[in-house]
């Protein structure tokens, strides 16, 4: 599990601190720090079927406050694999992202 903090607000001018991210409880959780927002512009950039279209987390065209979820195993190459699950905002979709959850191999 990846979480990926980006600068969306005016408050979000450095990386997080521990505080924030002790908000991520999850032992398995590995969280990063994406100052020009390259992995949001590569998601939404590689977005396509049968990818799910997010009904919203989009500010100023980069995707923010999102989940992503992909099958086991996918391979990330030259663009990155449609995703199973792909909405927010995260604290609005969590029953919808544990269904996904439950459902994808």
């Amino acid at each position: 599990m990846f979480a990926v903090w980006e600068p969306m607000l005016v408050t979000d001018f450095q990386a997080p601190g521990s505080i924030v991210l002790g908000r991520l409880k999850d032992a398995r959780a590995q969280q990063y720090w994406d100052a020009q927002h390259l992995l949001a512009l590569r998601m939404a950039a590689d977005a396509r079927d049968p990818q799910p279209k997010q009904a919203c987390c989009l500010r100023d065209n980069i995707l923010w406050d999102m989940a992503a979820l992909y099958p086991a195993g996918v391979k990330w190459d030259d663009a990155i694999p449609p995703a199973v699950f792909f909405n927010g905002p995260i604290v609005k979709r969590q029953p919808e992202l544990e269904t996904a959850l439950r459902l994808t191999p």
